[in-house]
């Protein structure tokens, strides 16, 4: 279908669906410690919304301005004296608050949703605002947690749109003298008064596939080495002559090539991506495109307005880019309100979406991942346009026209859903990778999920991409060393927790044993410096039995203060016990149900500290609801290290294989040369070992680990000491 748009110059006139100010008891819900309330005692939070009127001082367009406070007097009312703070919701999608930073809306949680243009409510579309108490902390409004709704919809005379270029793509982005690359521009609304052309660099004019097929560039490089520029166009004629009204550049760079990579050409940035995707044209409101994993077969026509998916497709996924549209001002913020809103409209009461596992990379981009269970089983596209939907229109109200699956997609109700995010708030450029697939074939396709949202890869349109070929000499990795240190909360809830990180301590020796490095591993408690059993050991039974310390312990849960003790310079009893030893890295893993009780005297500043000053990474297994009130999450993120919910106890094997797997990238990786100065394309990398090329596996083959800024060999592909090893991939000339 063709999606109508709201014209640039058309008076907006929007409405507020209920005007009625309502009250909300809202109960916040408080862990069994105390420790979370200060004061031992619990508090009612109270919501109050109210209608703002166009010209209004906080929404010119008028909106809804969201109240929270806490009941101290305790009459059910939110009487004036009780605002904590205050969000608003403007109809022309702006968002603004007081009070920022206050934690009440970490209980009384706000969500707002897109509502789709043609709907039943709000023809136009609009904005839908959820709110509720998050009984379960895990900091996402659960379809049973939603106590109250309001509805801004856009209304006014609908204008005929313009064509719109999509997304421009280029398969692929990197080829050999005189080698082929198909361009292809994915095009909406596009009328037969409307010229499609194709310019070079120099503006001379090429022809497109066929008369047919315009929006497709069969482009044949030349002999040169370089880079090189291509435009498409779409003209219109009208009474004053021909009117370009839009136009998108792609760069291909023609060299000898490292690892071929595909270009998605977006509105700010081309994001590159790993050769192992069929790259779909979506139409509509979004600027992006689908992809599907491989196999790949031929692709669909960017005219269709419903996009098949390759038969045999398991993975699914889109590369997108749009501007925040009232949903925050980070890209952790963004991300939160998405997820917030794709669980609002999951098909069915009790079906979830939790996050697994996030980690903030040096730039600020946030990698993330969640499982998503549903009660009845989905289509992995039908789940992959509801996800669309809700996280990529580019304009509030927005749509994609329908994907189709394929014959051969199997309903399923479990999804690992996986994404990469960035956000630059001075040209509100919000760029997303995301990927999609059966809980049960995760396994099967972890390394080009890994390639393609472990960081956002990509560059500036206009960009300048370099090649690097860095060389190495094979060491002896076991000459390598790793040193852990595991914090584990050993308060009265933890048995559960304790039990199974110690039944997975063989598949984490094993995973340290593939990098061939020398690893020792220590523990202590939530409550105690005192290194347990023999202190470090890296004895498989030993360890068992000190992730076990019992549930007796200290219900003032202060892990980062005991980690810090031990670890001092001085006086700690990891340093008296001679760890973490020389040339080793050492990485600090804590466990803990409860928010960080570090204390006050001095407080603890997650930026400045003495795991910050020496390089230390700290991982935390923690619950996601407890990110205002405690600091494991920001140490976890100011050291560049990983955030998993402490809840989602399945998925403790994969977090300790991806801890292992980063220790052994610091002590045995072979670091590339440019990544601290430069934008680094991991998707273009190519290894080889003599002159041999060698896959990228988890498994035996080499991964990149973009914390570490390095390679690592695993299993029978790491080399032989002296053996020479050759990196080549792509750079960004300037930092973006």
């Amino acid at each position: 279908m063709n999606v109508n748009v709201l014209g640039e110059n058309m008076r907006k006139d929007i409405q507020i669906a209920m005007l009625a100010v309502l009250t909300s008891l809202l109960t916040a819900c408080w862990d069994d410690d105390k420790d979370d309330d200060p004061s031992g005692a619990e508090r009612n939070a109270l919501i109050r919304t109210e209608a703002l009127a166009v010209n209004d001082s906080h929404c010119a367009s008028g909106g809804l301005r969201i109240i929270a406070g806490y009941d101290e007097n305790q009459n059910a009312q939110l009487d004036e004296a009780e605002y904590v703070s205050s969000k608003y919701v403007c109809n022309d999608g702006q968002q603004s608050s007081d009070g920022e930073g206050n934690p009440i809306f970490d209980e009384a949680l706000v969500g707002i949703a897109f509502i789709a243009k043609e709907d039943v409510n709000c023809p136009a579309g609009g904005q839908k605002i959820y709110m509720g108490v998050d009984k379960n902390n895990n900091q996402i409004l659960d379809s049973d947690e939603i106590t109250d709704t309001e509805i801004l919809c856009s209304d006014g005379t609908l204008n005929a749109p313009e064509s719109v270029i999509n997304a421009l793509t280029a398969s692929p982005a990197t080829v050999v003298s005189n080698g082929v690359s198909v361009l292809e521009a994915t095009i909406s609304n596009a009328s037969q008064v409307d010229e499609i052309q194709w310019t070079d660099q120099n503006g001379k004019l090429l022809s497109p596939r066929s008369s047919s097929e315009p929006h497709i560039l069969d482009l044949q490089a030349g002999p040169d080495l370089g880079q090189f520029t291509y435009t498409v166009s779409i003209e219109k004629q009208n009474a004053g002559g021909k009117q370009v009204l839009q136009s998108k550049s792609i760069t291909i760079t023609v060299s000898q090539a490292p690892s071929a990579t595909q270009t998605v050409s977006l509105e700010t940035r081309q994001v590159f991506l790993p050769d192992d995707f069929t790259m779909s044209p979506v139409t509509g409101d979004i600027s992006g495109t689908v992809i599907y994993g491989d196999p790949k077969t031929g692709s669909a026509s960017s005219r269709m307005m419903a996009i098949p998916t390759p038969e045999e497709t398991e993975l699914v996924g889109f590369v997108a880019e749009r501007g925040a549209l009232n949903q925050g001002t980070t890209a952790q913020q963004i991300l939160q309100t998405m997820v917030n809103a794709v669980s609002q409209h999951l098909p069915s009461a009790g079906d979830r979406i939790e996050q697994l596992s996030q980690t903030v990379l040096e730039n600020g981009n946030v990698s993330a991942s969640y499982n998503i269970t549903l009660n009845t089983a989905m289509l992995p596209t039908n789940l992959l346009h509801l996800l669309l939907q809700q996280m990529a229109v580019n304009v509030i109200g927005g749509a994609t026209d329908t994907l189709i699956p394929a014959s051969t997609e199997v309903a399923v109700s479990s999804f690992q859903f996986d994404l990469v995010v960035s956000y630059n708030p001075l040209q509100d450029s919000l760029i997303m990778t995301a990927t999609l697939v059966d809980k049960n074939h995760v396994g099967r396709y972890a390394d080009v999920i890994s390639a393609t949202t472990s960081e956002t890869i990509s560059a500036a349109l206009g960009s300048t991409l370099l090649l690097q070929s860095d060389q190495f000499t094979a060491v002896e990795q076991t000459r390598s060393k790793a040193d852990f240190l595991f914090v584990i909360d050993n308060s009265g809830s933890m048995s559960d927790e304790q039990n199974e990180l110690s039944r997975l301590t063989q598949s984490f020796i094993q995973t340290i044993g593939a990098s061939g490095i020398d690893y020792q591993v220590g523990t202590i408690t939530t409550d105690s410096d005192q290194l347990r059993g023999v202190g470090f050991t890296h004895d498989a039974t030993q360890i068992e039995a000190d992730f076990i310390p019992g549930t007796h312990g200290s219900a003032t849960e202060r892990g980062i203060f005991f980690a810090e003790k031990a670890l001092d310079p001085v006086n700690g009893t990891v340093t008296q016990a001679g760890y973490p030893r020389v040339g080793a890295s050492l990485s600090v893993i804590i466990v803990s149900d409860e928010p960080s009780q570090y204390g006050n005297n001095p407080p603890f500043d997650p930026s400045q500290n003495l795991f910050v000053d020496n390089g230390y990474r700290v991982y935390a297994i923690v619950k996601p609801g407890h990110a205002s009130i405690s600091q494991y999450d920001d140490l976890a993120v100011s050291t560049l290290g990983k955030i998993l919910n402490i809840d989602l106890i399945s998925e403790y094997d994969n977090f300790m294989n991806t801890v292992a797997n980063n220790a052994g990238a610091t002590s045995a990786g072979y670091k590339l040369s440019l990544a601290a100065t430069h934008q680094i394309l991991s998707s273009s990398l190519s290894v080889k070992v003599d002159g041999v090329a060698v896959q990228r596996s988890t498994a035996n083959g080499w991964q990149y680990y973009p914390l570490s800024q390095a390679v690592v060999f695993t299993g029978a592909a790491i080399p032989a000491v002296g053996a020479t090893i050759t990196i080549a991939y792509q750079y960004v000339q300037t930092t973006p």
